[in-house]
């Protein structure tokens, strides 16, 4: 069973933590709830991890891929999908709702971010 380092402040959905199971063979979570503010924050439960799946910002994601050296990082991918329902807002117009659905894993591999804030 390896050791994943989870870092969002949600917890992992069922299909979410069953898929990571089929990816990982078998995965045991090392959960990290708080806002990442510095990835150097996350080392002594890296140090203890095998993986890392994360919900991060792109900056943070590609300074993470850098500080996990060899070991894989991970990111859920959402699908939207239409319920067929229509919710009614507050100034009265109506819009379809949608559902998010966890649409799988994927390693990150390269990120080369590059930002300036305005």
């Amino acid at each position: 069973m390896k050791k994943v380092l989870w870092v969002s402040r949600h917890e992992m959905t069922a299909e979410q933590r069953a898929d990571l199971d089929r990816v990982m063979g078998g995965a045991e979570l090392l959960p990290w709830k708080e806002t990442v503010t510095d990835v150097a924050q996350l080392l002594p439960l890296l140090e203890q991890a095998d993986a890392v799946a994360a919900v991060l910002p792109p900056e943070l994601l590609a300074e993470l891929l850098a500080l996990a050296g060899d070991k894989p990082v991970l990111r859920a991918v959402s699908e939207r999908k239409a319920t067929g329902r229509f919710r009614t807002l507050p100034d009265g117009r109506r819009e379809q709702e949608f559902v998010y659905v966890h649409g799988g894993w994927e390693q990150l591999l390269r990120m080369d971010v590059r930002s300036q804030r305005l």
